[in-house]
Formats: C-alpha cells, structure tokens, sequence
C-alpha cells in the first residue's frame, strides 16, 4: 500500500465541500455541545491520516486508552468519531439508516460491485436484491452446499504431494473461492474457474485498505489493479450468464438471479445479475479466506488443541469419511477454536457509517457530515468485556461461560442489526468443511517461528503479513 497521505484534490468537489462543512461545524462548537475528546497527537493539516493507514487498530486502541468508547481523530483535517465497546457497538449498529448512513460510508465498494448495485442502489432496490440472494443462504441450501464443500476441499488437498509447505493466505483465499463459487453458482461456473480467477477477486480484495473509505477513486495502483480486474471477471460472468440463459441449467443462485424480478416486473439486466455475482462471491469467500488463514495458524501457535480437534473430525466424519451440514453443525470444538480466532483476528478490522442528521450517544453530540468508525479488533479485547482477553481460549465459548452472550454486541466481526452479515453460517460451514478435510489428511508445522505470523493492516480484509507458510506432511489412509 502506498503510506503517503493522498491530497484533499481526490476528493471531489461535493465531498470536499461537505468535509469543509462538517469542519466549520466542529470549530465552531459550543461547550455545552458535548462532542466527544480528540485524541492526541497527528501531524499539522493530516492529522492522524498517516497513522490510521499504516496501523488502524493501534491508533483506535490508543483512543480507547485515552478516552474510553467514545473520542474523535482528525482524518486530512476531517474529524471523525470513533465508537467501541458492546454498548456503542449498539448504538451504532442499531441507528437508523437515515442518521448514520452505510451507503455513504461504503462508497468505496462502488467500484468493486458496480454502479446500481448493493449500496450504490436506492435502498428499496438494495432490499429487492438482498433479497434474491436470502434463499442461497438459509438452511436448507446449506444443507446442500456440505457435501459441494468437502468435494471442492478433497480435489484441493489431492493436488497436494505427500510433503511440502503453503502460503496460509491463498490457501485461504483460493480454497474458500473455489467452495463459494460451486456451492452458490454451480458446477458450470465452478468448471471455469481456474487460479486466474481467484487472482482477480484478489485485486478486488486488495482494493479495500484504509484509504479507499475516503478516496476510492484515487489513481493508485491497487485501484488501477481493481478496475482492470473487475472488467476481465465481467466479461467472464457476461460469458457464462449468456450460456446459461440459452441452454438452463442447475437450481442454484445463478439461475434464480437470471428468472428474478423486481417488485415492478422487470428482470435483472445483465449488468445488474454480473454485480451481483461479484457480490455474492465476494462475500461468501473474502472474510472465510482469511478467517481460514488465521485459523490455521493458531492451531499451530497452540498445537495442544490440534489433536482433541482432529479427535472430533475423526469421530464425527472418519478418516475419509462423509461430511454432512447435520455433522459439521455437530462439531462444537472446531466452532469455538474458530470462533476464538475470529475475535483475535476479526478479518474487517474497521466498520465505517456516515452521520446524516445529527447523532446523540449518552452525553454527546455528533454533526451531521461526520464520519462514524467501529473496530471489532479493539471491542474485541476488552477486559471488562472478555476474561483475561490476550489469551487464546476457545472454552470462553461454552456453556457456562459464553462470554460472547453476556451482551449481543460483543462480537462485531460479521456486523451488527440488521446489517447482519447474512452470510454469517454460510461462512463457519464452509470453514469448518475445509478445517476437517485439512485436519484429518495431514499434519502441519508452522515454517517459521509462531510469532513471526503478524497481521498485514494493508488492507481492510486482514490475513497474516506474507510469508506466511506452514509445512503439511500427508498422514496415510
């Protein structure tokens, strides 16, 4: 990632004003305004631009230290408040769409989905799309997507040798790719795909750093890499949805999306169905790709958990066994290891919303204009909120203890409300599927020392810094 702060000329000219705007708005306060404390620090006109693009978490865990769940940090001369912890999770995952605003703090994935599609529609069209992709997503189509998974993961790990090592991030990211785009769109869309393929979604990935929330549009090379990207998997979907459209095919999501219709009659246009390929694809496979990465570094890091954890796969599968949705449902250890690691490793590290009206929290008062940030990596380390919370321990799960539950905002990874990531269950069966095919075919070794695995804070999706290599020796049948 380039570190060096971008200009307020990317901005654009409405952007720029409504930055001046919400600024004045701040110089001007009152003291009875009660706006929440600045953080300290930040450089003269940047303010603390350069240290929220190079370490996000730490600047936010900082502010946290400072001031508690509620403060301000100055973004190129643009305040903007920071809320964390399970109470201002709430508040802001729960604030009317019209008072703190997705769509426009998510202008960033424009690019990515396409123009109409997801927030850059109006909302009642992002509610009709939504809800074509709702049946992908409930149980009973999970309930088939278990067996597509351990397929894709069984016709991965063959093309392994007996020994060797990996990268633990395009493992993550390819495998998850391949599982996501069988399950979801079909074996003629899956029968297409290659690593190619899986390299383009990856500049799709690597679009999305700190910097693309305020200049997605900067001319950079990742974003020069994101849009060429975007084109050739374009013409790819075109290509497929065309075929489909002539010859039918599987009852899946593609086909559903080709027979969709909006409230209003019309059929999805063929832009609108390959927007919302990339969509779906997207977010069946990023978070899990790295969420996968993780996971298998920390059953590395804390190898007293990898055989009770390769214990229930063999019981509950066998060596080569079966995989159903009925038996990773059942595998309640792997859940919590994962589960553990998703707290120490949210894969979206920031949560972004913009202030449209006025914002009230507790004593504050926030202006209209102002960018609103959460962080699960910070809300997910607090003491008051998670026993002893630098530990690894997937038991903070169970019964008794499950942490998790002592308040429904303390785990923020997949969102909040009603802007739930709704494909929360298809991402653990997808992991869990992978995790017991890896499990019970090999045993693995960190290449490198355990401390060496640090996040890569480059992009919003956080996998491990590369290299990031194990070693796997193949256990025999």
């Amino acid at each position: 990632m380039n570190n060096s702060p971008a200009s307020s000329s990317l901005m654009s000219p409405a952007t720029l004003l409504q930055a001046k705007r919400t600024l004045r708005t701040w110089m001007n306060r009152r003291p009875e305004d009660s706006m929440p404390p600045f953080l300290s620090g930040g450089l003269p006109m940047l303010g603390h631009t350069k240290n929220f693009g190079q370490d996000p978490v730490g600047l936010l865990q900082r502010g946290w230290d400072e001031h508690g769940e509620v403060f301000t940090f100055n973004l190129m001369g643009t305040p903007a408040v920071a809320m964390i912890g399970p109470e201002a999770n709430e508040a802001f995952f729960r604030a009317p769409d019209e008072v703190l605003s997705p769509k426009e703090a998510y202008r960033l994935m424009t690019p990515v989905f396409g123009k109409g599609i997801a927030y850059d529609a109006e909302p009642e069209i992002m509610d009709q799309q939504l809800a074509f992709l709702y049946p992908a997503l409930k149980k009973s189509s999970l309930e088939r997507y278990a067996a597509h998974m351990a397929a894709e993961a069984d016709a991965y790990f063959d093309r392994w040798g007996n020994e060797g090592e990996f990268d633990v991030n395009d493992f993550g990211n390819e495998l998850t790719m391949y599982a996501s785009t069988r399950s979801l769109l079909g074996a003629e869309f899956r029968s297409k795909l290659d690593t190619h393929f899986a390299e383009l979604y990856h500049h799709l990935d690597a679009s999305l750093t700190p910097l693309a929330y305020f200049f997605p549009y900067a001319p950079i090379p990742r974003f020069i890499r994101r849009d060429r990207a975007r084109k050739q998997l374009v013409k790819l979907f075109e290509d497929i949805v065309e075929s489909r459209r002539k010859s039918g095919g599987e009852d899946d999501l593609l086909q559903a999306l080709i027979d969709a219709r909006y409230k209003d009659g019309r059929a999805l246009t063929l832009d609108e169905i390959t927007g919302l390929i990339i969509t779906i694809v997207f977010a069946g496979h990023h978070t899990s790709g790295a969420l996968s990465a993780w996971t298998v570094v920390e059953m590395l890091r804390h190898k007293d958990h990898l055989q009770p954890l390769r214990e229930e796969m063999l019981r509950l599968h066998g060596a080569r066994g079966t995989q159903t949705f009925k038996s990773l449902d059942s595998a309640e250890r792997l859940e919590h290891f994962i589960m553990e690691t998703e707290r120490l490793h949210p894969p979206i590290i920031v949560m972004m919303r913009k202030a449209i009206e006025e914002f009230s929290y507790r004593h504050f008062r926030i202006p209209a204009g102002t960018m609103m940030v959460t962080t699960p990596s910070v809300s997910h380390v607090l003491p008051h909120v998670f026993k002893n919370p630098l530990a690894f321990d997937p038991s903070r799960f169970a019964e008794p203890r499950a942490e998790h539950k002592t308040h429904p905002y303390n785990m923020i990874s997949f969102g909040g409300g009603k802007h739930r990531c709704i494909g929360l269950h298809f991402a653990y069966l997808q992991m869990k599927a992978i995790m017991s095919v890896l499990l019970r075919r090999f045993d693995l070794q960190l290449a490198t020392e355990p401390g060496s695995y640090e996040p890569n804070y480059d992009f919003l999706l956080v996998g491990p810094k590369k290299p990031a290599r194990v070693r796997y020796r193949r256990i025999a049948d």
